[in-house]
């Protein structure tokens, strides 16, 4: 897949397209839907394929609401949508300049650009200056197919309700919007040891993408690493009891597995929140916490595989 910054200035010759439309954060089965109807027309007409999105996401350039991350950070959201058989994405930079556009100017300077044969939106799609843009508007211009709403148990699929399960720890419930385990993918890095000296190795995650916030504490967690899948633990928080950290901090323990990864890159699935982060009296309390919490999450990943 081509990721393609779009410039206002630029002449684009990508040919026929059929083009899915909006900011795509969670890439859940909503978006899935909308997307694959893009993917499965362009392949019936011999076309390509294209996302056209939004960097960095409209709501935070707007302030509607505080920064907590995203769903699917950009790196991961163009390898899923990858996945999916898209053949373009189309970045359009967000700003409070752009923000101003009226609908027909963004139809006009952005939409037109592009030799549209089908554009696939989501039914309550709004653009343009204070969202005065809609279905219907873009329905004057360009062949349209609308993606209805979709739900599970009367609850709509969205990013928003995503993020709100994330904040809480439902994982089950973001597993079923998202169609797969939340994860997140970062390095290992050098970290204190200290979990060595309590008789739990553990992986520190640095992670360099915006993902979006947590709810703090012990998750059950599957971890990739290099085409295998094993089974962990992981904390998110500030460690309180020992070596506190101000900004929190992602450590996975990995059962049965003494592999030095220093610099490697792994990924984490994040299969059941288990507990909050607690602060322990002592370290002998800590420890007996912690394997019980091992104890927990094998159970859980064991009938989870």
């Amino acid at each position: 897949m081509e990721l393609l910054n779009f410039k206002v200035d630029e002449n684009y010759s990508l040919g026929k397209l059929a083009v899915a439309l909006g900011e795509f954060d969670g890439i859940h089965l909503a978006h899935q839907k909308l997307i694959n109807k893009v993917v499965n027309y362009a392949k019936a007409k011999n076309i390509k394929s294209a996302v056209i999105s939004f960097d960095p996401h409209p709501d935070y350039v707007l302030n509607k609401r505080t920064n907590l991350g995203y769903i699917t950070p950009l790196k991961e959201k163009v390898s899923k949508l990858a996945e999916l058989g898209i053949d373009y994405l189309i970045l359009i930079p967000f700003t409070l300049e752009f923000a101003k556009l009226s609908p027909l100017d963004f139809i006009n300077n952005y939409l037109k650009k592009l030799d549209i044969d089908l554009l696939v939106v989501g039914f309550d799609y709004r653009f343009g200056y204070k969202g005065s843009g809609n279905v219907d508007t873009l329905k004057a211009y360009f062949n349209v197919d609308v993606v209805e709403k979709v739900e599970l148990g009367n609850e709509k699929v969205g990013s928003n309700e995503i993020r709100s399960y994330l904040i809480k720890g439902d994982m089950d419930s973001v597993k079923k919007m998202l169609g797969r385990y939340y994860n997140i993918t970062g390095k290992v890095v050098d970290g204190n040891k200290v979990g060595r000296t309590l008789g739990f190795k553990t992986a520190n995650i640095q992670i360099e993408d915006e993902y979006q916030v947590l709810r703090k504490g012990v998750y059950a967690v599957f971890v990739n690493y290099q085409g295998k899948k094993y089974l962990g633990v992981c904390n998110i928080g500030n460690n309180p009891t020992i070596n506190y950290v101000k900004i929190p901090r992602l450590e996975v323990h990995i059962f049965d597995f003494n592999q030095e990864i220093y610099g490697e890159t792994i990924n984490v699935e994040f299969v059941k929140f288990l507990r909050d982060e607690l602060k322990f009296a002592t370290t002998e309390a800590m420890i007996e916490q912690i394997h019980q919490d091992i104890k927990e999450a094998k159970v859980v990943l064991e009938k989870s595989l």
